[in-house]
Formats: C-alpha cells, structure tokens, sequence
C-alpha cells in the first residue's frame, strides 16, 4: 500500500492560505488555493489602551492588523489558538496565553489569569466575528472592547483555476477554518453550477459548525471529516488519516475518488481515531538519542561554514527582526504620503474649458476694400488739384476727406479687435492643454499611490486612460488592467510574509534531503529549533537563495529578490514560495507600468 498524495482546495484568506499550502506540502499533499475572504485593514481604525490589562485575539489576522496601527507589546496576548499565538510570537510580543482553539476556551483561559477589577480587555477582531466573547466575559464582570481593525470581504466566486480542477475530478479535499467560509464557499459552488458535483470530495473542517453551514446551502460532499482539535495541526492529522484510509495498492490503478463507507448522510461527526504506531514504543529512545546527534552536527556544521553578518539566527531574532519592520511599517504610515491629497476642484476647470470652447469670435463690421480706400485718396488728391470753382465744391472736399479719415480709423479698429481675438483664441488652446496635463498628472500621481497601498484602482487607471488618448499607445498598460480590479499586494505586506514562507522552506528543503527515520527526526526537530543563515550568502542551496532574498527585501529591492529566487520553480522545497513570487512579479510589473504612465506628462507641463 502507498499513501495517497492529496490533492486539497485551501479557501483560507491568501497570506494564511500561503502558509498552510507549505504545511500540506511538508506533509505530502499538494494545494490548490481557492481564498473566500480577502483580508483588507481598515483604514481609520483607533485603538483605546488606556487602562487595559490585556489583548485578545480571536484570529492572525487581529494580530498582524494590530501590530500595524500600534507599537506596545508590553500588554499580554491571550491567542484563541496556536496559530493566532504563532502570530502574535512574530509580531514580538513577548507574554503570550494560548488557548485550546474556539471562543469558549479562550473566555476560559481570561477567567482562570485574569480579573475584572484588573483592567479592560481589548479584543483586536474583524467587523464580523464568530462567537460572542464579549458577552461570555461580561457575564463575569470583564470590560471588553471589541476594536474592529479590518474587514473580512466575501469573494464574488471561485477562482477559474479551482472551477477547472473540480470539474476535471482532480480535486480531493476541501478545508474549511470557520462557517463564514464554508458558506461563502457553498454560494459560489452554487454560482458555478458545481453544487452537486462533491460526491467523490471530502470536506476537512476545524468544527461541525463548517459542516452545518454546507448543509444549510444544500452542498453535500461525500464525506465530512472534523478535526480532533479546533487547531490547524489537528487539521493537517486528519487529512493524513484520509490519505491513508484511500490508499491503494501500489500497482492498482488510481480509481475516482471515494471514501469508503461514507455519504454526505451517514458521515461521521467525529474524527476516526488516531492511527496506532506500534514502533514507537521501540524507536523512541533510538530517536532521542538522534535528534541530540542530529542537533549537535548542525550546530557544528553552521558553526564550520564561516557565518557572517548576523550569522545563525533562532526563532527570538526572527521574532525581533518581524517586530523591528513592525516599527518601520508604522513609521512610514504615519509619514505623509508621497502623493499628497491636493484638493483639485475639476469640475470648475472643465467648466471653464467648455466656456472658452463655446465662445465664437464676433463678427466684425466688414473692412473697408483697400482699392476704395486708394480711389477714394484719388478723388480728393484731383479735387485739391482743381481750382476751387464755388463754395459748394469746396464743401464736397471737405467731406470726402472727412471720410476718408474715417474709413482709415475703422481699418485699423477692425485689425486691432482681429489681433485681439486671435490673440485670445491661442491663449484658450494653451490653457485647455494645460488643464488636461494638469488631470492626468493628478490622474496618474493617484493610480501610484493607489497601487503603492495595494488597494483597487479601476477608477485611477480608466481617468489616465480617458486623459492620456492616443499617447497611451506608447506605454504597455496590460500589467496594471491585470490587477487594476483588487489591487496587489503592497511591498510592505510582501516582505512581513516572506521570512515565514522562507522559514518554512528551508526546513522542508532540510527535511527533503534526510532519507527514512532521519527525515522524520529532522521534520520533528524543526518544531524546537529554526536556525538558517541570513546576509550576501554564496551558493545555490536553498538556504543560500532565500538568505539572498531575504537581505534584498530589507533594503526594498524587490527585483533583487525575484533574481535570488529565479529558478526555484521545478523544486519541491520552494511550493510555498511560489504564490509569494508570483504576486511580487505582478506587482513589479505594475509598478514599471504605472512608472511608464507618469513618463507621458512632461516634468514642469
């Protein structure tokens, strides 16, 4: 019999779907990822810590939108869960309670440490949230404040790629973290038309609760396996014991997928019982003694291999160095953006252009014909000429030369007003052209910024396009319309979430190149002990690639980074950093093209 290599849909948010796609890989299941709720901080939210005694987080993501507004973490953390707490260990705090997965037990776990006359409990959370924790910890007394810092939105459907591989069969898990999720996920399916196509698929779910939220939008799936813990380890067990209850003979040919003994109406509600391991009572002294040998050849190898510049680093300095880019995210978002926010009143220029278009040059009273003007001149010159017979035509002199005066003023009146209004007519063009380098300029300066913050800017991007015209064929916008619609991950956030997939990488990479019980030792040791090299190293291990990486992104050379890690595709250590390198191309990408978009508007137009 061979284990059964998954293949699980992640519809976790994608920082955190990132991250457990390394998890499933290290455990020899391939992910396809699916997110059904985009996580996006909320722009004005104020935190009040005054009197507290305590954090409360219910999610990772609480815990990274926290340490982006403030800096203290000096007050303890109480995590629902070991991954919350996981977080909230990186962002460096340094007291961190841990409770055993779901609101209950962390209303639990305040009860036992802490007491109401204490202080207030601030509970950093979402604007939806699940479970009511300030109403459980009120009932005893508590003060919570419940601060939302970021919002949780629904995707409008599933990603093409995760409808091809379902209706393809290819797909043979899907794991549920909470019923919001499943909920959003059964809609969509039903969007899809792929509602009644999950009879050969297991649903993993962290509590019953996911499963009942699938059955309220009418999704069976042909089996629903729960977690022995609300944790996402115990997660990760029950998917390889769904593995193993689906193996087939090594020569057998692979059949669709079924779970034998299991429908959507008579699925268990309980996790089946962990698998026996009748070695370990024998292996378990031989393992000691191979992780202490396994650990002091390491030490000695990293101590031999000349470390420099920062040298071996432990899991506490990646926990500060995470805390320290905490420090400069915050500072640099309470700097002014480098676009200021300049108030442009628009409207009033475009409704003066059109005031200047409309206006039409007054007709002028028609110019004296220059050959009247020279009979005219002529005439008088003759009649100066002739002896003055009478005082009639003395009087007839008198009025032609009257006239002719008068038609040489209004020659001249009329060329002055033609110079005038052309005049004008120069001065309406120029300031037309002006005020649309002026729009675009503002224009473009506001796609930028929209796509420095990561926000969405398909109203930034259609106003260059509208004021730039035919010059916009000069610039290939393909890369910004790519991701125009939902933004792109911002630099900042690319940066936090790499030393954690890189982390991971390494150890699955170390664990890779261990045969047997070895490869078991080191994938358990990595849970005690982190140690990889950081700084300029030479080499093309994958410890080498992601130090080089990872000293480029510290000084914000992003490009620097993608060249470190060129051509780590086809390894099976680097599958949790490919997600990672592809949203860094893209918005590499956009930002040469967004750079290219301000190139149109002259410097000083």
């Amino acid at each position: 019999m061979t284990r059964r290599r998954l293949r699980v849909l992640v519809t976790r948010p994608l920082g955190e779907a990132e991250l457990f796609a390394v998890a499933l890989a290290m455990h020899g299941h391939e992910a396809v990822l699916a997110p059904m709720i985009s996580i996006a901080p909320l722009a004005d939210a104020a935190i009040d810590l005054a009197g507290a005694q305590a954090l409360l987080f219910t999610s990772a993501n609480g815990v990274r939108a926290f340490a982006q507004i403030r800096r203290e973490r000096d007050l303890p953390a109480f995590c629902v869960g070991s991954a919350t707490a996981e977080a909230a260990r990186t962002a460096g705090f340094g007291t961190v309670e841990v409770a055993g997965g779901d609101v209950d037990a962390l209303a639990a776990l305040v009860r036992a440490r802490l007491k109401p006359a204490d202080g207030a409990l601030v509970h950093a959370a979402g604007t939806v949230v699940a479970g009511d924790l300030a109403g459980a910890l009120a009932a005893d007394g508590f003060e919570v404040r419940r601060t939302p810092l970021y919002v949780a939105e629904s995707a409008a459907e599933l990603p093409d790629a995760a409808v091809a591989e379902l209706r393809a069969g290819r797909i043979d898990a899907v794991t549920f973290f909470s019923p919001r999720t499943a909920e959003i996920f059964a809609r969509s399916a039903h969007r899809a038309g792929l509602a009644d196509e999950f009879g050969g698929v297991a649903a993993v779910a962290l509590a019953q609760s996911a499963f009942d939220a699938l059955h309220r939008e009418n999704v069976p799936f042909g089996a629903e396996i729960a977690a022995a813990r609300p944790e996402e380890t115990a997660l990760l067990d029950a998917l390889d014991r769904l593995a193993e209850e689906t193996a087939m003979p090594s020569d057998a040919p692979p059949p669709k997928f079924e779970i034998p003994g299991k429908t959507a109406q008579d699925s268990p509600k309980k996790a089946p019982p962990p698998r026996e391991k009748p070695r370990a009572a024998v292996l378990v002294p031989v393992a000691i003694a191979l992780i202490a040998a396994l650990l002091g050849i390491l030490g000695w190898a990293y101590w031999q291999s000349g470390m420099t510049g920062g040298g071996m680093m432990a899991n506490r300095a990646i926990e500060q160095r995470l805390a320290a880019l905490d420090r400069r995210v915050a500072q640099a978002e309470a700097r002014p953006a480098a676009v200021p926010a300049v108030p442009v009143d628009l409207s009033a220029i475009e409704a003066r252009l059109k005031t200047l278009e409309s206006r039409e040059v007054p007709a002028a009273a028609p110019a004296p014909d220059s050959a009247e003007i020279a009979a005219l001149a002529a005439r008088i010159a003759a009649l100066e000429a002739r002896p003055a017979a009478d005082p009639a035509q003395a009087v007839a002199i008198a009025a032609l030369t009257a006239e002719n005066r008068r038609l040489a003023d209004e020659l001249a009146r009329v060329q002055a007003e033609i110079g005038r209004l052309q005049g004008g007519i120069v001065d309406q063009v120029s300031d037309r052209a002006g005020a649309r380098r002026a729009e675009l300029r503002l224009a473009t300066a506001q796609l930028r910024d929209a796509l420095a913050a990561g926000r969405p800017f398909s109203a930034e991007l259609g106003a260059v396009r509208d004021l730039a015209g035919d010059a916009l064929a000069e610039v290939d916008a393909t890369p910004l319309a790519a991701v125009a619609k939902d933004g792109v991950e911002s630099r900042v956030s690319l940066a936090r979430r790499f030393t954690a997939l890189a982390n991971a990488a390494v150890s699955l990479a170390r664990t890779q190149s261990m045969p047997g019980i070895l490869g078991e030792i080191a994938e358990r040791a990595q849970g005690f002990l982190s140690i990889r090299r950081v700084g300029d190293v030479p080499g093309d291990s994958p410890a080498a690639r992601v130090a080089r990486a990872e000293a480029r992104l510290a000084v914000d050379d992003l490009a620097g980074a993608l060249g470190a890690l060129e051509g780590v595709q086809g390894d099976a250590w680097a599958a949790g950093l490919l997600p990672w390198i592809e949203t860094a191309r893209r918005r590499l990408s956009a930002e040469r093209a967004a750079a290219a978009l301000a190139g149109l508007v002259p410097a000083g137009g």
